[in-house]
């Protein structure tokens, strides 16, 4: 499990950084290094409808803990990309018009633009989501289903 959760990491950080290039150096940001356990225990929730804590912002991305223990509604993106990291549990995600089990170890790459959600399936679930470019938390589009 810790070494797919370093791969998986590293992947994640990769793909963020890709975007950052060398406003790296020119960032004032620091480097960070925290559990996720001390992110969830550290930052509380604005709203329980979205299980999401902050953990690092940058100029052009956003690292987020996800925690969902109910569905997380259909929505999306217009400007941002989104890549999410499953550390812990399983669930169904939509995206765009296909539906798939994602479980501990699958990382998911969402364009802007895609429709996605999430219902887990049982037991806690975790997850690292990253955003680029910075995520405000303005550019999340909720869809409503027709059933």
């Amino acid at each position: 499990m810790t070494r797919r959760l370093s791969i998986g990491v590293g992947i994640l950080l990769l793909l963020g950084l890709s975007r950052v290039g060398a406003d790296l150096a020119k960032s004032p940001k620091q480097p960070k290094v925290e559990s996720v356990q001390s992110v969830i225990d550290r930052v509380k929730l604005k709203n329980p409808d979205l299980p999401i804590r902050l953990f690092a912002q940058g100029e052009n991305l956003t690292v987020n803990v996800v925690t969902p223990s109910r569905p997380l509604k259909a929505h999306l993106h217009a400007v941002h990309e989104e890549v999410i990291y499953v550390l812990q549990g399983h669930g169904k995600m939509r995206l765009g018009k296909k539906t798939r089990e994602v479980k501990a170890g699958d990382i998911v790459y969402i364009p802007r633009g895609t429709v996605h959600d999430f219902v887990p399936l049982g037991g806690e679930c975790r997850a690292i989501s990253v955003f680029a470019p910075a995520f405000d938390g303005k550019d999340r589009i909720f869809i409503e289903d027709k059933k």
